[in-house]
């Protein structure tokens, strides 16, 4: 198989993917994680001006006092117009797939690449992957973590859920490993290094 080997992490809100981009962190593996780098992104003056061109006149304090973009608001604005939350996935994907092939061009000499890609489905993009994670949760455990983020609240779970619906049956054959992170983190751990050794390392 042609180096590197590329995985994607992958699962719908509270499903623990940055904990296990973590763990595979702490074994000694590189992880691209989308959401950091879209953070990222949105620091880019450049980037901040066009947010500010299309959303400014229909979003009240879309910028803050220092400058930068309330992504609170725009989130919340986005995920019920999918109008708009196309407008800033055209912004925003083309410049997150350039930081991607940057991670891969400056990791070439890796065997194993890690990928933290919450709309792998929604996006179709599991076919640019040799293997995927797909990391799952019971409803009780998945409220529990995220309603413990800042400005998040049931019905905004909600709505990010709408978004993230798909039928993962549909899927199930592009899945090379399902993990329930409700349980213990030692257990998820203990899956992953498994996978990886025996289905990526063949050790």
């Amino acid at each position: 198989m042609k180096h590197p080997i590329k995985i994607a992490i992958t699962g719908k809100i509270g499903s623990g993917k940055s904990t296990v981009s973590k763990i595979i962190k702490n074994l000694g593996f590189f992880v691209f994680e989308s959401d950091k780098e879209v953070d990222k992104i949105f620091k880019i003056e450049r980037t901040r001006k066009k947010i500010k061109d299309l959303f400014f006149n229909k979003i009240n304090n879309l910028i803050k006092k220092d400058g930068s973009v309330n992504k609170s608001l725009l989130g919340d604005y986005v995920f019920l117009k999918k109008d708009e939350l196309r407008n800033l996935e055209d912004l925003i994907h083309p410049l997150l797939k350039k930081e991607k092939q940057k991670f891969i061009n400056s990791k070439k000499n890796e065997k194993i690449l890690f990928f933290d890609v919450p709309l792998l489905f929604e996006k179709k993009l599991f076919l640019q992957y040799n293997y995927v994670i797909y990391l799952h949760v019971n409803k009780k455990v998945q409220q529990e973590r995220v309603l413990k983020r800042k400005k998040m609240n049931i019905e905004k779970l909600e709505k990010i859920l709408d978004a993230q619906d798909y039928n993962l049956k549909e899927y199930n054959k592009f899945i090379s490993i399902k993990i329930d992170t409700s349980k213990d983190i030692n257990q998820t751990k203990k899956r992953l290094v498994s996978f990886i050794n025996k289905k990526i390392l063949n050790l």
